[in-house]
């Protein structure tokens, strides 16, 4: 079976079995603190080659499954994800998808990458959205 590798601008709403090459370029906790600090989710942003940035996010109940897999500035690929609306409330970025990570989401960290996949260096403006600028 071949497995196609599709770039972040392209992913549609559902269930994706295809593959993608990300850049994982912060990730963090997310917090209830009206619950005590509860954690609601593990939230991160991912870049492609083509600088398309996305938020993905991990349900509280399987961060476990993906936290001891994760480093910043790391290099992944990527498949069996869930592609969800981006909800207003909690994005970070005007994009209109967000990943959602299940039990069947693969994630293996990439040693040697042929295209590069472009850092990013960002800051959070007045309304909390983010500006950034790309660097290689």
């Amino acid at each position: 079976m071949v497995i196609y590798s599709i770039l972040l601008a392209d992913l549609k709403v559902g269930r994706c079995f295809n593959t993608t090459e990300v850049h994982l370029l912060r990730f963090w906790e997310a917090r209830n603190v009206r619950k005590g600090g509860e954690i609601m989710s593990l939230d991160m942003l991912l870049i492609d080659e083509n600088s398309t940035i996305i938020q993905g996010y991990v349900n509280a109940n399987l961060q476990f499954m993906f936290m001891k897999h994760l480093s910043e500035r790391s290099v992944y690929r990527l498949s069996g994800f869930d592609v969800t609306c981006s909800n207003p409330n909690f994005r970070m970025l005007y994009a209109p998808f967000s990943i959602r990570f299940n039990n069947e989401t693969s994630l293996v960290k990439k040693i040697i990458f042929i295209r590069p996949i472009p850092c990013l260096k960002y800051k959070c403006d007045i309304t909390g959205i983010l500006n950034y600028t790309y660097k290689y």
